[in-house]
């Protein structure tokens, strides 16, 4: 998390924010939370400050992001990745034991806590050949020309 952003809303005064991670190009949106106006206080058009915001980009001209905010929030992710890697190291790779990560992992360095992956059985018995996702069902062409 990057803390002490300064966000520069089109036509409003600028807030502070923390935002998740660094804007992309490719972003359209940019997600934060702990909004508060720059002397600290509550903005008027929040109900609940300790929610999750969602601010479309094209409502904001610019982002100011603390050169301290960026380094210390580098440091935090590389201190989740050193984590990660251990945890990944003891129990070998998820790809060989057919574990796999839950769908909000990528934002496991938030937290500062490795999610545990997940087990996924295959929902076809071994006995049945794996179909061409391009062919169409047979049962389905079935109900079709019954109708």
């Amino acid at each position: 998390m990057i803390r002490n952003v300064v966000v520069h809303i089109a036509n409003e005064q600028p807030i502070v924010v923390d935002i998740v991670n660094d804007p992309k190009p490719s972003d359209v949106a940019l997600i934060c939370s702990n909004v508060r106006t720059m002397g600290g206080k509550k903005p008027v058009f929040i109900d609940k400050s300790d929610s999750t915001f969602v601010m479309p980009l094209a409502s904001i001209r610019f982002v100011e992001m603390p050169q301290a905010s960026m380094a210390e929030a580098a440091a935090a992710r590389a201190e989740v990745e050193k984590v990660q890697a251990s945890v990944v190291a003891e129990r070998g790779s998820n790809e060989e034991s057919g574990m796999v990560a839950g769908p909000l992992a990528r934002l496991d360095w938030l937290t500062g806590v490795a999610s545990q992956p997940t087990r996924v059985e295959s929902e076809r018995p071994e006995d049945e050949p794996a179909r061409n996702p391009d062919e169409l069902d047979p049962e389905l062409l079935r109900r079709i020309h019954e109708v």
